[in-house]
Protein backbone atom coordinates (compact mmCIF):
# COMPACT_ATOMS: atom_id res chain seq x y z
CA UNK A 1 0.00 0.00 0.00
CA UNK A 2 3.01 2.47 1.27
CA UNK A 3 4.65 1.81 -2.86
CA UNK A 4 1.34 2.63 -4.56
CA UNK A 5 0.73 5.68 -2.75
CA UNK A 6 3.98 6.68 -2.94
CA UNK A 7 3.60 5.97 -7.27
CA UNK A 8 0.18 7.79 -6.89
CA UNK A 9 2.10 10.94 -5.16
CA UNK A 10 4.60 11.19 -7.42
CA UNK A 11 2.43 10.40 -10.51
CA UNK A 12 0.30 13.33 -9.29
CA UNK A 13 3.93 15.38 -8.89
CA UNK A 14 4.58 14.44 -12.35
CA UNK A 15 1.59 15.59 -14.39
CA UNK A 16 1.36 18.94 -11.87
CA UNK A 17 4.78 19.62 -13.23
CA UNK A 18 3.93 19.40 -16.84
CA UNK A 19 0.63 20.90 -16.53
CA UNK A 20 2.77 23.88 -15.13
CA UNK A 21 5.06 24.03 -18.06
CA UNK A 22 2.48 23.34 -20.70
CA UNK A 23 0.42 26.62 -18.67
CA UNK A 24 4.13 28.79 -18.46
CA UNK A 25 4.80 28.03 -22.32
CA UNK A 26 1.08 29.47 -22.81
CA UNK A 27 1.23 32.07 -20.62
CA UNK A 28 4.53 33.20 -22.85
CA UNK A 29 2.74 32.82 -25.73
CA UNK A 30 0.00 34.88 -25.03
CA UNK A 31 1.85 37.72 -23.93
CA UNK A 32 4.17 37.68 -26.79
CA UNK A 33 0.62 37.70 -29.23
CA UNK A 34 -0.65 40.55 -26.71
CA UNK A 35 2.52 42.84 -27.19
CA UNK A 36 2.45 42.72 -30.75
CA UNK A 37 -1.20 43.74 -31.06
CA UNK A 38 -0.20 46.90 -28.61
CA UNK A 39 2.63 47.53 -30.89
CA UNK A 40 0.61 47.11 -33.97
CA UNK A 41 -2.20 49.78 -32.33
CA UNK A 42 0.34 52.41 -31.47
CA UNK A 43 1.89 52.42 -34.79
CA UNK A 44 -1.87 52.63 -36.10
CA UNK A 45 -2.56 55.46 -33.69
CA UNK A 46 0.41 57.65 -34.40
CA UNK A 47 -0.23 57.10 -38.09
CA UNK A 48 -3.82 57.95 -37.54
CA UNK A 49 -2.54 61.33 -35.43
CA UNK A 50 -1.05 62.59 -38.65
CA UNK A 51 -3.15 61.32 -41.56
CA UNK A 52 -6.44 61.74 -40.50
CA UNK A 53 -6.71 64.08 -37.42
CA UNK A 54 -8.67 64.44 -33.91
CA UNK A 55 -12.23 61.79 -35.32
CA UNK A 56 -9.76 59.05 -36.24
CA UNK A 57 -7.29 59.66 -34.22
CA UNK A 58 -10.10 59.20 -31.42
CA UNK A 59 -11.35 56.40 -32.64
CA UNK A 60 -8.24 54.45 -32.74
CA UNK A 61 -7.58 55.28 -29.36
CA UNK A 62 -11.22 53.63 -28.74
CA UNK A 63 -10.16 50.59 -30.15
CA UNK A 64 -7.12 50.21 -28.88
CA UNK A 65 -8.43 51.09 -25.24
CA UNK A 66 -10.85 48.37 -26.54
CA UNK A 67 -8.34 45.86 -26.91
CA UNK A 68 -6.48 46.32 -23.87
CA UNK A 69 -9.88 45.93 -22.22
CA UNK A 70 -10.06 42.45 -23.97
CA UNK A 71 -6.49 41.56 -23.34
CA UNK A 72 -7.09 42.62 -19.25
CA UNK A 73 -10.02 40.46 -19.29
CA UNK A 74 -8.48 37.35 -20.69
CA UNK A 75 -5.51 37.55 -18.36
CA UNK A 76 -7.77 37.77 -15.59
CA UNK A 77 -10.30 35.48 -16.25
CA UNK A 78 -8.38 32.93 -18.49
CA UNK A 79 -4.82 32.56 -16.96
CA UNK A 80 -5.44 34.06 -13.63
CA UNK A 81 -8.09 31.30 -12.90
CA UNK A 82 -5.99 28.69 -14.48
CA UNK A 83 -3.11 29.91 -12.08
CA UNK A 84 -5.29 29.47 -9.13
CA UNK A 85 -6.70 26.22 -9.82
CA UNK A 86 -3.25 25.14 -10.40
CA UNK A 87 -2.10 26.68 -6.83
CA UNK A 88 -5.00 24.67 -5.33
CA UNK A 89 -3.80 21.40 -6.92
CA UNK A 90 -0.53 21.97 -5.14
CA UNK A 91 -2.06 22.80 -1.94
CA UNK A 92 -4.06 19.66 -2.35
CA UNK A 93 -0.89 17.65 -3.56
CA UNK A 94 1.20 19.07 -0.32
CA UNK A 95 -1.27 17.68 2.05
CA UNK A 96 -1.10 14.47 0.74
CA UNK A 97 2.63 14.36 0.98
CA UNK A 98 2.80 15.69 3.98
CA UNK A 99 5.37 13.21 5.23
CA UNK A 100 7.17 13.54 2.26
CA UNK A 101 10.07 16.31 2.83
CA UNK A 102 10.64 16.30 -0.89
CA UNK A 103 7.25 16.41 -2.44
CA UNK A 104 6.59 19.16 -0.01
CA UNK A 105 9.97 21.39 -0.63
CA UNK A 106 8.83 20.97 -4.64
CA UNK A 107 5.09 21.73 -3.62
CA UNK A 108 6.41 24.96 -1.46
CA UNK A 109 8.70 26.46 -4.09
CA UNK A 110 6.26 25.87 -7.31
CA UNK A 111 3.38 27.71 -4.86
CA UNK A 112 5.66 30.77 -4.65
CA UNK A 113 6.16 30.89 -8.21
CA UNK A 114 2.42 30.86 -8.98
CA UNK A 115 2.01 33.25 -6.34
CA UNK A 116 4.64 35.55 -8.12
CA UNK A 117 3.20 34.72 -11.83
CA UNK A 118 -0.29 35.63 -10.46
CA UNK A 119 1.08 39.40 -8.79
CA UNK A 120 2.42 39.57 -12.28
CA UNK A 121 -0.30 38.88 -14.29
CA UNK A 122 -2.59 40.95 -12.17
CA UNK A 123 -0.08 43.73 -12.71
CA UNK A 124 0.01 43.69 -16.58
CA UNK A 125 -3.79 43.70 -16.19
CA UNK A 126 -4.00 46.52 -14.48
CA UNK A 127 -1.87 48.58 -16.61
CA UNK A 128 -4.11 47.32 -19.80
CA UNK A 129 -7.12 48.22 -17.85
CA UNK A 130 -7.46 51.36 -15.72
CA UNK A 131 -8.80 49.75 -12.36
CA UNK A 132 -12.30 51.45 -11.13
CA UNK A 133 -11.92 54.26 -13.55
CA UNK A 134 -15.83 53.40 -14.57
CA UNK A 135 -16.71 52.01 -11.26
CA UNK A 136 -15.06 54.84 -9.11
CA UNK A 137 -14.37 57.82 -11.44
CA UNK A 138 -10.18 59.51 -12.10
CA UNK A 139 -9.31 60.21 -8.78
CA UNK A 140 -9.77 56.64 -7.34
CA UNK A 141 -7.71 55.31 -10.23
CA UNK A 142 -5.19 58.05 -9.95
CA UNK A 143 -4.76 56.95 -6.35
CA UNK A 144 -4.21 53.64 -7.31
CA UNK A 145 -1.18 54.55 -10.03
CA UNK A 146 -0.05 56.65 -6.77
CA UNK A 147 0.30 53.24 -4.74
CA UNK A 148 1.74 51.25 -7.47
CA UNK A 149 4.90 53.73 -7.60
CA UNK A 150 4.77 54.04 -3.84
CA UNK A 151 5.03 50.11 -3.67
CA UNK A 152 8.35 49.79 -5.69
CA UNK A 153 9.89 52.88 -5.46
CA UNK A 154 11.32 55.59 -2.71
CA UNK A 155 9.36 58.60 -4.09
CA UNK A 156 7.34 60.29 -1.48
CA UNK A 157 4.35 61.11 -3.78
CA UNK A 158 1.77 64.18 -2.70
CA UNK A 159 -2.31 63.85 -4.44
CA UNK A 160 -3.55 66.87 -3.42
CA UNK A 161 -7.30 67.74 -4.81
CA UNK A 162 -8.50 71.37 -4.56
CA UNK A 163 -12.08 71.00 -5.87
CA UNK A 164 -13.54 67.59 -7.26
CA UNK A 165 -15.18 67.17 -10.49
CA UNK A 166 -16.74 64.81 -12.81
CA UNK A 167 -15.17 63.77 -16.37
CA UNK A 168 -16.60 61.62 -19.10
CA UNK A 169 -15.12 58.66 -19.44
CA UNK A 170 -13.06 59.51 -22.59
CA UNK A 171 -11.69 62.59 -20.91
CA UNK A 172 -11.35 60.33 -17.79
CA UNK A 173 -9.26 57.72 -19.90
CA UNK A 174 -7.17 60.54 -21.88
CA UNK A 175 -6.07 62.27 -18.09
CA UNK A 176 -5.47 59.06 -16.40
CA UNK A 177 -2.78 57.86 -19.35
CA UNK A 178 -1.42 61.43 -19.31
CA UNK A 179 -0.81 60.85 -15.26
CA UNK A 180 0.51 56.99 -16.00
CA UNK A 181 3.26 58.59 -18.52
CA UNK A 182 4.32 61.42 -16.05
CA UNK A 183 4.90 59.28 -13.31
CA UNK A 184 6.38 56.15 -15.41
CA UNK A 185 8.66 59.29 -16.72
CA UNK A 186 9.63 60.64 -13.47
CA UNK A 187 10.16 56.85 -11.79
CA UNK A 188 12.38 56.07 -15.14
CA UNK A 189 14.17 59.31 -16.07
CA UNK A 190 13.94 62.06 -13.47
CA UNK A 191 15.96 60.21 -10.08
CA UNK A 192 12.95 63.07 -8.54
CA UNK A 193 12.31 61.84 -4.80
CA UNK A 194 9.27 63.86 -4.11
CA UNK A 195 6.28 64.29 -7.10
CA UNK A 196 3.59 66.17 -6.27
CA UNK A 197 -0.14 66.07 -8.44
CA UNK A 198 -2.86 68.69 -7.75
CA UNK A 199 -5.92 68.16 -9.23
CA UNK A 200 -8.61 71.40 -9.42
CA UNK A 201 -11.47 72.90 -11.48
CA UNK A 202 -11.40 76.33 -12.05
CA UNK A 203 -13.26 78.62 -14.49
CA UNK A 204 -15.01 75.83 -16.15
CA UNK A 205 -11.87 73.91 -16.64
CA UNK A 206 -10.31 70.78 -15.05
CA UNK A 207 -6.49 71.12 -14.17
CA UNK A 208 -3.80 68.82 -13.66
CA UNK A 209 -0.86 70.01 -11.95
CA UNK A 210 2.26 67.43 -12.05
CA UNK A 211 5.85 68.33 -10.63
CA UNK A 212 8.85 66.40 -9.71
CA UNK A 213 12.41 67.32 -8.28
CA UNK A 214 14.28 65.42 -10.60
CA UNK A 215 17.15 66.46 -12.83
CA UNK A 216 14.93 68.07 -15.33
CA UNK A 217 15.86 68.63 -18.86
CA UNK A 218 16.67 70.87 -22.09
CA UNK A 219 12.58 71.01 -23.14
CA UNK A 220 14.24 72.69 -26.44
CA UNK A 221 16.40 69.68 -27.16
CA UNK A 222 13.87 67.44 -26.30
CA UNK A 223 10.97 68.60 -28.07
CA UNK A 224 13.40 69.22 -31.25
CA UNK A 225 14.39 66.00 -30.83
CA UNK A 226 9.91 64.88 -30.63
CA UNK A 227 10.48 62.89 -27.31
CA UNK A 228 7.60 60.54 -27.47
CA UNK A 229 6.85 60.94 -23.89
CA UNK A 230 6.58 64.69 -24.70
CA UNK A 231 4.54 64.23 -27.70
CA UNK A 232 2.11 61.35 -26.30
CA UNK A 233 1.15 64.07 -23.49
CA UNK A 234 0.64 66.73 -25.83
CA UNK A 235 -1.40 65.24 -28.31
CA UNK A 236 -3.80 63.39 -26.02
CA UNK A 237 -4.20 66.89 -24.28
CA UNK A 238 -5.15 68.47 -27.98
CA UNK A 239 -7.40 65.85 -28.69
CA UNK A 240 -9.71 66.96 -25.81
CA UNK A 241 -9.62 70.58 -26.77
CA UNK A 242 -7.00 70.90 -24.00
CA UNK A 243 -3.18 72.19 -23.43
CA UNK A 244 -0.41 71.01 -22.21
CA UNK A 245 1.97 73.19 -20.57
CA UNK A 246 5.79 72.22 -19.82
CA UNK A 247 8.25 74.32 -17.46
CA UNK A 248 12.03 72.37 -17.20
CA UNK A 249 15.62 72.97 -16.78
CA UNK A 250 18.82 70.35 -16.32
CA UNK A 251 18.90 70.48 -12.56
CA UNK A 252 15.83 72.13 -11.63
CA UNK A 253 12.89 69.38 -11.63
CA UNK A 254 9.91 69.92 -13.99
CA UNK A 255 6.26 70.82 -13.48
CA UNK A 256 3.68 70.19 -16.35
CA UNK A 257 0.21 71.25 -16.39
CA UNK A 258 -2.59 70.29 -18.07
CA UNK A 259 -5.55 71.99 -18.85
CA UNK A 260 -9.05 70.36 -20.54
CA UNK A 261 -12.72 72.05 -20.75
CA UNK A 262 -15.06 70.51 -18.58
Amino acid sequence: MADTSSIDLYFLLFGGTITFLLLAVGLFTFLLQYQKRIIKQDLAFKDAEVKHGQELYLGTLEATEKERERLARDLHDVIGASLSTMRLQLSDLEHKASQDPDLKNFSDRNKELIDQTILEVRRISNDLLPPGLEEFGLLYSIEGLCEQVLDFSDIDISLEVEEATTLNKQKSLIMYRIVQELLNNSVKHSEASKINIILSNKDGQFILIFKDDGKGFDYSEAYKKRSLGLKNIEVRAKMIEGSAEFVTKKDEGLKVEIRIPV
